[in-house]
Formats: C-alpha cells, sequence, structure tokens
C-alpha cells in the first residue's frame, strides 16, 4: 500500500534543487529519430514472398506494399510500446535527477503578525566589525567570524527557528503562527521568500543565499523597500510590517526612500530599520599573494537621520546593532509592539523530496518495457 501511494498520491512539484537536469530532455528527439530508423531497417528486412504481385487497397499500402504486412505485426507494436515507455523512464529519471520538492495543499488558521525582511546585499555587507588586530588574530585561531551580511542572515534564521518552534498545529484551535516574507537589494531588489509560514522552506532558501548571488556595487533601499510593499499591499491584516537591515545609505536604484516611504504610509505598512555595524569604520578581508587574507578598515558612513525618519514617518523605530545576540534582542523588542492578526492561508506543508517517487516511476516503466520486449519483440531474419 505504501507503495501505491508512493507511485500515484504524491504532491505537486513546487520547485527543483537541479533544473539544469533537464538538458537531458534533448536526448529524447533524438532516440526517437533511432526509432524510425530502425523500423525502416526492419522493414527491409522483413521477408515478403507476394511483393512482386499486384497490390490493391489504399494508395499508400500500393507505394508501401510492405508496411502493410508491418503494421499488421504484434512485435512491431511491441517494439513501438517498449520505445515509448523507455522514453517515459528517460523523462521521468530526468525529473527525479533535477531534485523535485513538493507539498500537499492545505489551508491553515494562523494567528500571528506580517513581517518582511527586507535585506541588504551591498558589498558593504561583506565588512566585519571588528578591529585589524582581532582579525588576525581570528585567522589564527581558525575562528568564524561573521560579515554583516551573515549576521544578518544568522539571526533571520534564528528568528524563523524560533517561530517554528512556537508555531503550534493543533486542529482544534488556531495555530499561533507569524507570517514571515523576505526580499533582497543590492543595486536591484526583488523577492526572494513571498509571505509564508513555511519556516523550513525559509530556512533552506536563506541557507543557500550569499551575498554575492546579485550585483553589489549599489544599495538600493527604496527599490527594497517598494518590493515588500507591493508584496503587502493586498494584505488584510491589522498589522503589516517591515524589517529593514542595512547598513548604509541609499546608492542608486530607481525608486527614492521618500517614494517607498510614501507608499508604506498607503498601505498602513511599518518600517523598522535597523542598521548593521557598531560604527562608521569597519574591515574588508581581500585575498593576498600567498593565497591568505590581508585586512585594511575602510569607512562605511551610515546615514541613520535617514533610516530615523523612515521609522518616524511609518510608525517603527529605528536600532542600531553589530552582533548576532545584539539583533535579536532587538527583533524580541519589535515582536512587543506588533498586533497579531488571524489570517486564512494556502500553502504546501511538509516539503518532500519527490526524487525517489520519479525514480520509481522511471524503473516501472522500464521494467515494463523490457518485459514487453523479451516476450513479444521477434527478430526477423
Amino acid at each position: 500500500m505504501d507503495l501505491v501511494n508512493l507511485l500515484f498520491n504524491h504532491p505537486a512539484i513546487d520547485s527543483f534543487e537541479y533544473p539544469w537536469a533537464f538538458i537531458g530532455l534533448l536526448v529524447v528527439p533524438f532516440g526517437l529519430i533511432s526509432l524510425v530508423m530502425l523500423t525502416r531497417l526492419w522493414v527491409r528486412r522483413i521477408a515478403l514472398p507476394d511483393a512482386g504481385a499486384p497490390v490493391t487497397g489504399h494508395r499508400w499500402h500500393m507505394l508501401h506494399p510492405e508496411w502493410r504486412v508491418l503494421v499488421r505485426s504484434v512485435s512491431f507494436w511491441a517494439l513501438c510500446i517498449s520505445a515509448i515507455l523507455l522514453t517515459l523512464c528517460f523523462v521521468f529519471l530526468t525529473i527525479a535527477l533535477a531534485r523535485p520538492y513538493g507539498g500537499a495543499t492545505q489551508e491553515t488558521r494562523t494567528e500571528g503578525i506580517e513581517i518582511y525582511f527586507v535585506v541588504d546585499m551591498s558589498a558593504s555587507m561583506k565588512a566585519y566589525d571588528y578591529s585589524v588586530s582581532e582579525m588576525q588574530r581570528r585567522q589564527i585561531m581558525n575562528e568564524y567570524t561573521p560579515n554583516r551580511y551573515n549576521v544578518a542572515r544568522n539571526t533571520i534564521l534564528g528568528f524563523v527557528r524560533s517561530r517554528a518552534d512556537r508555531c503550534s498545529r493543533d486542529s482544534d484551535m488556531v495555530s499561533r503562527c507569524d507570517r514571515i516574507g523576505v526580499a533582497m537589494f543590492g543595486q536591484y531588489a526583488f523577492i526572494d521568500i513571498p509571505m509564508t509560514t513555511d519556516y523550513e522552506l525559509i530556512d533552506r532558501h536563506l541557507r543557500k543565499r550569499r551575498i554575492n548571488d546579485i550585483d553589489a556595487t549599489q544599495s538600493a533601499i527604496g527599490d527594497g523597500i517598494m518590493s515588500a510593499v507591493a508584496s503587502l499591499r493586498h494584505s488584510h491584516a491589522k498589522s503589516k510590517n517591515i524589517i529593514l537591515v542595512s547598513d548604509g545609505d541609499q546608492k542608486g536604484g530607481r525608486v527614492s526612500v521618500s517614494q517607498a516611504v510614501d507608499a508604506a504610509q498607503m498601505y498602513d505598512v511599518k518600517i523598522f530599520p535597523v542598521v548593521i555595524g557598531a560604527s562608521d569604520k569597519a574591515v574588508l578581508a581581500e585575498v593576498n599573494a600567498a593565497g591568505g587574507y590581508s585586512y585594511f578598515e575602510a569607512e562605511f558612513p551610515v546615514n541613520e537621520k535617514l533610516l530615523a525618519d523612515i521609522a518616524r514617518q511609518t510608525g517603527g523605530i529605528s536600532y542600531r546593532v553589530s552582533r548576532d545576540e545584539e539583533f535579536m534582542g532587538k527583533m524580541t523588542t519589535i515582536l512587543e509592539k506588533l498586533e497579531p492578526q488571524v489570517s486564512v492561508e494556502n500553502r504546501r506543508n511538509n516539503q518532500l523530496d519527490l526524487s525517489l517517487h520519479y525514480a520509481a516511476l522511471g524503473f516501472l516503466f522500464a521494467l515494463m518495457a523490457a518485459g514487453i520486449y523479451v516476450t513479444a519483440v521477434r527478430h526477423y531474419p
């Protein structure tokens, strides 16, 4: 029964971990062409005693009398069915290699707050809030040293884990869960994770995100805020909130900060800017000639007035942190100021690795093809 459920009652696919694997499907047309060539070769090998006799019937049969015999052959159709099953086998094995993930869609009622993390991924987020001597000591001692982006991401991951622990799944009561979304910005902004309570998905996705994934030459704060506001504008929650995580000033972008703040005010979105960095100075690392790292101090001016104005105009509060534990403490403070809201969400629960399902289907089709070929296909002399 478990095998039947695995094969036929599988959840829909939501995403693929290795989508490049579908390049292998380009082989399918060549396989079909090879089947046609094999069939033509097979036709030539069939002995037809009446090939020279007059042929009546359809004009196509008159031009190709040998096909009239072939299409009546059980072996011919068995070969065609085997080829189709082998093609399906290859397609399903390719899907399995692409590592599909999915989950069953369920309607869930949750009580919580809605939070969008808008995270700066500009080059300055690579900086370390330590002295040069401390960085050298940590390098010698091989100690893990998080840069500003790591501080932000680690704190968000810790917050997601705390929400997952708090979010109960009791069918007799409304689950207390916070809906979380993530937007990123550098030279441009994008929604990385839409608003959801699927904490496992958020955790898995954020762990893969690296600061060099987008162009980090600029810091488009306005674009980042606007992308989150655009995602929140249809929400009916009482409390719609953005936690803006940045270490600098607006640089580049198509949307100004004032335009983004006006949009946030229009849709009653509160913004809580969190400045990452102990001061306007930080340490950067560069690869030296020996293959190691050299450290130097650089200036990273922070426009705290701009961030404070964003908070004041939208009803939020601005904070400044430099360590994971400081950030988490400020997160707790922010949560205490937000009002929970009961909401209904259709989401896919329990994201599963579906590669085994499609691999099993592929091998099933391969066995069927092999069985038909061995038992029904005959080779003509």
